[in-house]
């Protein structure tokens, strides 16, 4: 195959990857940002992420423990 056409073939299969991670994982209650690049940049990634099973959940701001609930952010 010609360069070109290798990397055509590539950028194609990192963009279909990115797509299916993107849905695949809050279904699987993974964080869509992290999974959507990490398979745009190696697309056999989300082959991973389709076999992992379901998590304990992404990042809820609500429940920081780092968030101090009772300041009310005045100086």
């Amino acid at each position: 195959m010609e360069t070109g056409m290798l990397i055509t073939v590539y950028l194609a299969s990192a963009l279909v990857a990115a797509i299916i991670a993107g849905v695949v994982a809050p279904a699987k209650r993974r964080h869509p940002g992290y999974w959507t690049i990490a398979s745009f940049l190696v697309p056999p990634v989300v082959l991973l992420l389709l076999i992992l099973p379901r998590g304990r959940g992404v990042y809820q701001p609500g429940r920081d423990p780092f968030l101090d609930h009772d300041d009310d952010h005045r100086i």
